[in-house]
């Protein structure tokens, strides 16, 4: 059953992805800071919600090496670290007051033979230690670039440097023993849930209660020495590239990105933000002089904190339609703005409005500009927009994972595309692996099924929104199948593709929709693209504090996003209309 608790995680296992905010209220209540929601809070979207390991590892290091009224943020690099002190020091301004940025490097011991290498691995932090005044500086850049150290790096750090991990709840050798007993679990199957295959459970609650336990009491289940290879396969699955000794599914044969593609130009990312941040910092790195970007269509809130907070600065045309791609021309044509780049999503989240991407792709040839795709939403089983970018990027976090445990990322160079010698050249210069070994085991095992879940869940989608437009109490339905710009996601859709897992719709009355969400029987909080069906009140968890603002882009405050899951069709309709029907109810 999905948990009503405020504050639960989602799922309910340590690296939980999502987090439990099961009415408007307590949204409202979260956004507010009011205490009786915050104060629950035990989980969180990891760059928002510093996860309980990370912060008993930053106590530890402010203990050992921090300088009085310092505070410690903790990054997977020097390089990483490096980026957000100049982030602090640019927009501290009369805050810093003289106030030193510095950072410590520390490393984690290597193994010391062959079995040490199943559960140990050498890894660098760079530690930015600040005032603790300049710390909501730092948080920014940790939420805006995503390149924060994972919760399950933080705790492998702590216990490696501290001998301690992050419940106290397994001391030095029971840690040990816990992993032994883990790689056994791994030497049976490549798969939690396979493994409970040889247990005999009375029925699938006991299933669920034994998946948890295992995820919670062991942490890594898989060993450490086939992250390399667990790697290539992402990078392989994501470029369309089958391997069929690890068994993954036929069907992404049928979506190859291009036979000129190799894994050699997909780049993996500690989180899908990590990726369009990187994608940025390159552009800005490798463009001869920096300029604007055109961040077209209302994105992802962080998209646009990047292209604002970041170099030279931002032209948002936030409707993202015909029109906007009139004025864009007509004022690159008239010279009165000269770009650099163009990022959009595809379709674009949460109003799922798809691009006339061909007509961007001219337009960037015509005036020599890079364009950066996100294609989370719609996903590369169901859509195909390599080419027209330069650079694809994609939450793996999202429907790629479905689990809700694991964060990740990933970023395309288009081989064909102009700039990609330069761009390549950069990357293999600058950039650096900073996806956690385990979290890249734990989304290879998650993802071998990505095909099967993927068309399941556009099956479902289809018949959720086929069930709203009949509804009178609604008065829009968002989807890539309808609207305006269904013809340009037509001219991408795959063979085999549907139109993937997420939603958006409003009521005629708001009051309506404030009594459907509080009543749905479904997961609610942050995060889309997950196994299990998951709702949120978008525009007020996302632009709480600018309500009035995206109003002009036709994002109302009362809408109210739903992401698709697995669950039987016949299931999540009544579930959906019985709290329809209640919403109407006076």
């Amino acid at each position: 059953m999905p948990t009503q608790e405020i504050g639960a995680p989602i799922p309910n296992v340590p690296h939980a992805v999502s987090v439990s905010l099961p009415t408007w209220e307590a949204t409202v209540g979260y956004e507010e800071g009011e205490s009786w929601v915050v104060n629950k809070m035990t989980s969180g979207y990891p760059r928002f919600f510093i996860h309980t390991s990370i912060k008993k590892l930053a106590k530890k290091l402010e203990e050992k090496y921090g300088r009085q009224n310092e505070v410690a943020v903790i990054f997977p690099s020097y390089k990483v670290a490096k980026r957000c002190r100049e982030f602090v020091k640019t927009h501290a301004g009369s805050d810093a007051n003289g106030s030193a940025v510095r950072i410590l490097q520390l490393s984690t011991p290597p193994p010391a033979n062959a079995d040490e290498s199943s559960t140990k691995i050498e890894s660098n932090i760079g530690v930015v230690f600040l005032q603790a005044s300049l710390f909501p500086l730092a948080k920014s850049y940790w939420q805006h670039s995503g390149e924060g150290i994972s919760s399950r790096m933080g705790e492998y750090v702590l216990h490696a440097l501290f001998g301690d991990e992050d419940d106290g709840s397994v001391g030095n050798s029971g840690y040990s023993n816990a992993l032994q007993q883990a790689q056994q679990i791994q030497r049976r199957s490549p798969s939690i849930a396979a493994s409970f295959s040889s247990i005999n459970a009375p029925d699938k609650v006991a299933e669920k209660e034994y998946n948890a336990f295992i995820e919670h009491k062991f942490g890594r289940v898989l060993d450490l020495k086939f992250a390399k290879q667990a790697k290539i396969a992402l990078r392989r699955r994501i470029c369309g590239k089958v391997d069929h000794s690890h068994n993954q599914q036929e069907e992404i044969e049928k979506a190859k990105r291009g036979k000129n593609l190799s894994e050699t130009d997909v780049y993996l990312f500690p989180t899908g933000m990590a990726s369009i941040f990187f994608a940025h910092y390159a552009l800005l790195q490798t463009w001869s002089t920096p300029k604007k970007s055109v961040c077209f269509g209302f994105p992802y809130v962080d998209t646009l904190n990047i292209l604002k907070k970041f170099g030279p600065g931002v032209h948002f045309l936030g409707l993202g339609d015909d029109a906007s791609l009139d004025t864009l021309e007509k004022q690159l044509e008239s010279g009165e703005i000269d770009v650099m780049a163009l990022f959009c999503e595809c379709p674009s989240n949460p109003l799922l409005k798809t691009p006339n991407l061909k007509r961007i792709r001219s337009l960037a040839d015509k005036y020599d500009f890079a364009v950066v795709i996100d294609e989370t939403v719609g996903n590369f089983l169901n859509i195909h927009v390599l080419p027209y970018a330069d650079m694809v990027a994609s939450s793996l976090t999202k429907v790629f994972s479905g689990d809700s445990n694991v964060m990740g990322g990933s970023l395309i160079l288009n081989p064909l595309g102009k700039h990609y010698h330069k761009f390549k050249e950069f990357f293999d210069e600058e950039y650096e692996d900073l996806f956690w070994d385990e979290d890249g085991l734990y989304l290879e095992r998650n993802s071998r099924d990505f095909a099967e879940r993927s068309a399941k869940i556009n099956e479902n989608s289809l018949l959720a929104v086929d069930l709203l437009q009949k509804l009178p109490l609604i008065s829009k339905v968002y989807y890539p199948s309808i609207g305006e710009s269904k013809k340009y996601y037509e001219e991408i859709k795959t063979p085999d593709g549907g139109y993937g897992g997420l939603l958006s719709f409003l009521f005629h009355n708001p009051i309506h929709a404030v009594r459907f969400f509080n009543a749905v029987n479904l997961h609610k909080g942050p995060s889309l693209g997950t196994n299990f069906t998951l709702a949120c009140p978008y525009a007020i968890l996302a632009h709480y504090q600018e309500l009035d603002e995206i109003a002009k882009w036709d994002v109302d405050r009362n809408l109210i996003r739903i992401s698709i899951g697995l669950e039987d069709p016949d299931e999540l309709l009544g579930v959906l209309q019985k709290s329809l029907d209640s919403a109407s109810d006076p």
